[in-house]
């Protein structure tokens, strides 16, 4: 029974082996295998992380470009996993460690990154966003005065709502539009050929 087991069980991993699902499949439960973090996750810093030795042993200046980070309101991003000691036997997937220090990077959004640095992983944890795309930070909103709603257009002193009208002053300009004809009157500087008879083309006068 035991060797029928195996045997079934080897030819659905062979079937399967080519499969998209199982790479990602393999490549998302690495996530446990590394601490809980892959690259590319948003990264949040616990509420008590400067309680930590891990914390106080950092240099006064990584303390202070964390502090930036956080304060920016923008997302932090994993960009790197390295392991807090050497690996036991290189090139294995065994030697994975749970114990991981991260680099992390300011996103800038864009595709581009900022303030890296290294931190040990239990400062913080990741963040799960799936299957939603990151929400946009407030630091990268920008208020609007934008209004939906029609409203009527106010007077005000603007040199662009003046006009010349031939008095070599600026007046305000006539921003209503009218709802009926208006006769212009007007004599034309030549008379028109239109309006006499054909008949002088051919006909003598008298």
């Amino acid at each position: 029974m035991l060797e029928l087991y195996d045997s079934l069980q080897g030819s659905i991993n062979n079937n399967m082996a080519d499969k998209k699902f199982i790479n990602l499949h393999e490549s998302y439960m690495r996530r446990y295998e590394r601490g809980g973090f892959l690259v590319g996750d948003v990264f949040k810093f616990n509420d008590d992380f400067k309680n930590t030795d891990a914390y106080k042993y950092l240099g006064t200046n990584t303390q202070e470009l964390l502090d930036q980070m956080i304060d920016s309101g923008l997302h932090v991003r994993v960009v790197g996993i390295k392991d807090t000691a050497p690996a036991r036997y290189p090139a294995n997937d065994e030697t994975s460690s749970l114990s991981v220090n991260l680099d992390i990077a300011l996103d800038d959004g864009g595709g581009r990154y900022s303030h890296h640095c290294s931190i040990p992983g239990i400062l913080g944890q990741s963040v799960q966003y799936a299957p939603n795309l990151l929400p946009i930070p407030d630091a990268m909103r920008r208020k609007s005065d934008v209004k939906i709603k029609p409203e009527e257009i106010e007077d005000y002193d603007n040199l662009s709502n003046k006009t010349d009208k031939g008095d070599g002053e600026l007046s305000n300009t006539e921003l209503s539009l009218p709802d009926s004809n208006t006769d212009i009157p007007s004599d034309p500087v030549t008379p028109s050929p239109a309006v006499t008879s054909y008949t002088q083309e051919y006909v003598p006068t008298a």
